[in-house]
């Protein structure tokens, strides 16, 4: 393995949230910073968070940034590898940062010389200034050249991040998965319980106000335990009548939400009795009970 050079110069392709964020934190970490973008034209300034970050051209970018990240939608990262092509890349780190497309969506600038890896932030972005205040400290996973995990230890550690290094590419899409599930469908759990509220009484606002600090008292005893040992309610306790009852009620009042329960319920059952709060007798009339 080569002996990681000392990074200076950092090109950003694309200032969407991502892009903004990663931009505006490495040049408060003392980087020199440039950016392409469409929306501004070369020469001009953009400012993120009170950091005036200059926007280039893509020619100007290569030859002059040690290390080019691709913040842009997925669907758009193999227009940029066109783009790049034309270039002399010999020695660059191209890296993208989408976590479900491995690094062999650069592979073609491998022949430009390059050095090319998917390093993807294990976090939520909602808007540029949250991610601002995320990035930081966050997970962070790679897969490509290991000739350049030196320059990616460096970058993750200026991050103040954890790295994890993915073995290939055709693995990104399974651990994307896992991401999207506890973060994206965190908000599908969050409106269904919602309507549960509302249908119960409460306004919109309301519920949000009440489950949140339910929610962030499930993600602390997440942080502070094992899965199995942060499980609470009625599937852990065995109390088959409420369950009986949970099914009865979205049957009648909420029948979508009724299937979404009933595919979830018989996790939460099998969680509770590898646990040994219920026993294999319960556990079955709880895969009954929502079969």
């Amino acid at each position: 393995m080569k002996k990681a050079r000392n990074i200076e110069t950092i090109g950003v392709i694309g200032v969407g949230r991502v892009g903004a964020a990663l931009a505006c934190i490495l040049k408060e970490c003392g980087y020199q910073v440039t950016v392409v973008t469409r929306k501004k034209l070369e020469g001009d300034t953009i400012v993120i968070n009170k950091n005036k970050i200059k926007a280039v051209a893509l020619e100007l970018m290569c030859n002059e940034a040690d290390i080019i990240f691709i913040t842009t939608p997925d669907g758009i990262i193999g227009e940029t590898v066109k783009k790049l092509m034309k270039y002399k890349l010999t020695g660059k780190c191209i890296f993208h940062m989408s976590g479900s497309l491995g690094s062999n969506v650069l592979s073609p600038l491998k022949k430009r010389e390059a050095f090319i890896g998917s390093l993807h932030p294990l976090q939520s972005f909602a808007t540029v200034e949250q991610a601002i205040d995320n990035l930081p400290g966050s997970y962070f996973t790679y897969e490509g050249d290991m000739d350049v995990i030196g320059e990616v230890e460096q970058l993750v550690k200026k991050l103040r991040g954890t790295l994890k290094i993915l073995d290939s590419p055709d693995i990104k899409s399974l651990y994307h998965v896992g991401a999207c599930l506890v973060s994206n469908y965190l908000i599908a759990l969050a409106k269904l319980g919602t309507e549960c509220l509302c249908t119960a009484g409460f306004d919109e606002q309301e519920a949000k106000e009440a489950l949140l600090p339910l929610m962030q008292g499930t993600l602390n005893n997440i942080a502070k335990n094992s899965l199995a040992q942060a499980l609470t309610g009625p599937v852990s306790r065995g109390d088959l009548q409420v369950v009986e009852n949970h099914v009865r009620i979205l049957s009648k009042e909420l029948p979508h939400i009724e299937r979404a329960y009933c595919e979830l319920t018989p996790i939460l059952a099998e969680i509770a009795l590898e646990k040994g709060d219920i026993s294999e007798k319960d556990c079955k009339e709880i895969l009954r009970i929502t079969g």
